[in-house]
């Protein structure tokens, strides 16, 4: 049926509308605009203030379910969900930063009842399943730090996690790494377990530090963290160890689930203004 100028008229007004709550008004979808047109301000960080490496420790889905009168479970749901999204989104950043990590469980978590312990080994069976075919797709590598004996009770776990580290082994994209089963003295002392037994193996072995870095969990690949975010007000490190070795720290009072790319991004602009000196006094001019 032929419309009248009317009706043609009223539809096209009705489809620039649409258009523009759909697609924008530059003709792209929001969701694909890129993190630098989202945030311009990211644009203004020089080449060399960005961080190398990103350490995210995700704190505050039990107290986020609490004030919403959930499950706790509903909060390390929706933690999930909010991790795999900055996995995403930092990732448009992988020329910037090589490194994005993430605490998932630390070793004193283990120590919790075994029916939530469980339940987080399931989510982040769930979460790395959700993550893999993006990392696939982009190009990136996983790495998993930690103690690998804790999966001997969870084999899903560790076969898939043993998976996504083979497939993504030869990526040269983003590294992203998530410490499950990690603490810092854990990781001092089977390093120097693993390195007692390469002595025992060769006496006249010559200890360096990049001996120990490659003896250390990813192989010596990550490098420690020039940023570590904590979220939810805790202001506290928890013995991350060599992750957190000279880092810059970042406090932000929201609850992890309520967590989101703006966040990171304020983050980041805080990092760029900093003055990093390892130690060394500032440069008189």
């Amino acid at each position: 049926m032929a419309r009248s100028p009317e009706q043609q008229s009223h539809i096209g007004l009705f489809d620039k509308l649409a258009h523009r709550v759909l697609f924008g008004s530059n003709g792209l979808e929001k969701k694909q605009r890129s993190i630098f047109d989202r945030y311009p301000e990211l644009q203004k960080i020089p080449e060399d203030r960005w961080p190398q490496n990103v350490f995210i420790i995700p704190d505050g889905n039990g107290r986020w379910a609490q004030a919403k009168k959930l499950a706790v479970q509903a909060g390390h749901e929706k933690g999930s969900e909010v991790i795999v999204q900055a996995f995403n989104d930092l990732s448009e950043l992988s020329d910037q930063i090589p490194y994005v990590g993430a605490w998932g469980l630390s070793m004193d978590n283990l120590r919790r009842p075994p029916e939530e312990v469980d339940y987080l080994m399931d989510l982040f069976y769930k979460t790395l399943k959700r993550l893999e075919p993006d990392l696939i797709k982009r190009g990136d590598r996983f790495i998993h730090i930690g103690r690998k004996d804790i999966f001997n009770k969870y084999p899903h776990v560790g076969k898939r996690i043993e998976e996504v580290e083979k497939e993504t082994r030869e990526n040269a994209g983003q590294v992203i790494y998530i410490a499950v089963g990690f603490s810092g003295e854990d990781q001092e002392l089977r390093t120097a377990q693993k390195l007692a037994e390469a002595v025992k193996v060769n006496p006249s072995l010559e200890i360096t530090t990049e001996l120990l870095h490659s003896l250390r969990d990813g192989e010596g690949l990550i490098p420690p963290a020039d940023l570590v975010i904590r979220t939810s007000g805790e202001k506290r490190l928890s013995g991350l160890g060599w992750i957190a070795e000279g880092s810059e720290l970042y406090f932000d009072n929201t609850l992890f689930p309520s967590f989101t790319t703006k966040n990171f991004v304020r983050a980041l602009v805080d990092f760029s203004k900093r003055d990093r000196r390892f130690g060394a006094r500032p440069q008189i001019v």
